[in-house]
């Protein structure tokens, strides 16, 4: 089933009865859940200085990127992302009025676009932004986010974003063959899952009600317009048996009983 799909040939079409085919995704998300619990331990166990968890940071996700590398990983960024949402949010300090609108405001645009390239990315409507143009606001939201942010996101939080993040992810992947204009690269995956991992609660749960909910009905969409294909085709298998089952003569009946079966049908003008 790992073929490709009329002209999106260039998209992998994923057998989703396979086990093997969740395994690269079970992996990527251990192995993010097991580098927030290495760098909580360093930075609020051991309280190594910035410089040295920062250096651990950045060999961790190195040597991760250099000998694992598949296709899931390379959409959603190997753990540069997850690893960046970690070290700039555990700096608490008191935040004013004005910076905590600031910090919804942006979370909240961060997240509506986001969404709407769900949304287009899905359906028939073209209408999605360049890929620098993503680019470009991603990282100026991701750096106002950073800049207004005063709360510390908590262990049990992060690895519970971290691993949402890695599983969204994995679904847009999966369900790429299936979208009228799907991303070949898998380059815009980073961008539409990015605020799991930094935005305000409320905007997270829009954000995973969008991409979940429109992938849904997305597969519904699919199986719904494969299965009248089918149909037809049962009905034909269904019914052959039939037609071979009022054959007259059989090899091995008895000439004398056929011929008076057929008198008898004579006889009540069925023959």
């Amino acid at each position: 089933m790992h073929t490709g799909m009329d002209a999106r040939a260039e998209v992998v079409l994923n057998d989703f009865a396979l086990v093997t085919t969740y395994l690269p995704i079970l992996g990527l998300t251990l192995r993010s859940s097991l580098l927030i619990s290495v760098l909580f331990w360093c930075i609020h166990t051991v309280k190594l200085h910035s410089q040295a968890v920062l250096m651990l940071t950045s060999s961790l996700v190195y040597v991760d990127a250099l000998f694992l590398g598949s296709r899931f990983d390379r959409a959603c960024g190997h753990l540069c992302l997850c690893a960046l949402a970690v070290l700039t949010q555990q700096h608490e300090r008191l935040c004013s009025d004005a910076r905590s609108v600031v910090l919804l405001i942006n979370d909240l645009l961060w997240s509506v676009l986001a969404s709407s390239e769900v949304v287009c990315s899905t359906t028939v409507a073209n209408q999605q932004l360049p890929q620098h143009v993503k680019l470009v606001l991603g990282c100026v939201f991701a750096s106002t986010h950073v800049i207004s942010n005063c709360a510390v996101v908590g262990f049990l939080e992060m690895l519970a974003r971290g691993v949402l993040y890695y599983v969204l992810c994995s679904l847009i992947v999966l369900c790429a063959p299936f979208c009228p204009n799907p991303d070949r690269g898998g380059k815009g995956v980073l961008h539409l899952c990015a605020p799991i991992l930094f935005v305000h609660l409320y905007a997270l749960l829009g954000s995973v009600l969008v991409i979940v909910g429109m992938h849904s009905r997305l597969i519904y969409c699919t199986v719904s317009d494969k299965a009248p294909q089918t149909i037809p085709k049962a009905s034909l298998r269904a019914k052959a048996p039939l037609k071979t089952s009022q054959t007259p003569l059989q090899s091995g009946a008895d000439p004398d009983l056929v011929a008076q079966l057929q008198a008898a049908k004579r006889a009540h003008g069925m023959a």
